[in-house]
């Protein structure tokens, strides 16, 4: 127990702004990291949730309420999956060479495709949840996309071959052991269950997005990078999170229209 309780303070420690308790970064605090990550999600899709019903209680505009549901996953995150998304996009568009785009993953410098590209991202995600109706079902489905984004990154960053045998996500693979994979596995379950039961056409959009993403990264991965990184992960992450919302704007739209 006190290593599961170790592993979720590193992931939150890591991945979120939350205050955690101290730990000693040993392998045995980074050995389960990989697999408490989505639990990360859970606490974003809750203070989400959080936010909704104030802004209910508060009867607040639908755009503030898009905009919050835009902006508070980045600032609980602490932007460091959108960072890997900005650096991610600037290396693609380099269009060098695979040694080349591992270089500009590494430059601390941020670039004008990287600026557009976040522009970009937050433009369409605070849209889809403008075209995204204000209910409690809609809520905790835009949550569970949260969880199901960082099951996707954390098996892209396990199961995908590496560039680099250095960095921070070199440093948690090594950590990590079979036990991820059996928790990443309860971590998917237990979400898609959950949206299955609330919408089973967005819950099946929901492992058909979050698959067409986790292919595509590891296509890049391996064509353009030569390996899965850091920032990899922290782009597959991003990247699932609209696609999931896309889809679930999608769901909704078709159950409204043909049901």
């Amino acid at each position: 127990m006190k290593k599961i309780l170790h592993a979720v303070v590193a992931a939150f420690s890591t991945f979120s702004v939350i205050p955690m308790p101290r730990i000693g970064w040993d392998p045995d605090s980074l050995r389960g990291l990989l697999g408490a990550l989505p639990l990360v999600g859970a606490a974003i899709g809750g203070i989400c949730c959080l936010y909704f019903w104030l802004a209910g209680l508060l009867n607040l505009p639908v755009v503030l309420s898009a905009a919050a549901l835009t902006l508070l996953p980045l600032a609980v995150s602490g932007g460091i999956h959108m960072d890997g998304f900005a650096d991610t996009v600037d290396a693609l568009k380099s269009y060098g060479d695979p040694e080349k785009k591992r270089e500009i993953l590494k430059d601390p410098h941020t670039g004008a495709f990287a600026v557009m590209g976040i522009a970009a991202y937050l433009i369409l995600y605070f849209a889809l949840c403008g075209a995204l109706p204000m209910t409690w079902k809609m809520l905790l489905l835009l949550g569970l996309t949260h969880v199901i984004a960082r099951v996707t990154g954390a098996a892209a960053s396990i199961l995908l071959p590496m560039a680099s045998h250095k960095g921070m996500l070199h440093t948690f693979r090594e950590a990590s052991t079979t036990g991820n994979i059996v928790a990443l596995a309860v971590g998917a379950l237990l979400p898609l269950t959950g949206a299955a039961f609330l919408m089973p056409l967005a819950a099946a959009l929901f492992l058909a997005a979050s698959l067409c993403v986790f292919f595509y990264v590891k296509r890049i991965a391996r064509k353009q990078f030569g390996g899965m990184s850091g920032d990899l992960a922290g782009f597959c992450i991003s990247v699932t999170e609209i696609a999931l919302l896309f889809v679930l704007v999608l769901s909704e739209r078709m159950v409204a229209l043909w049901f």
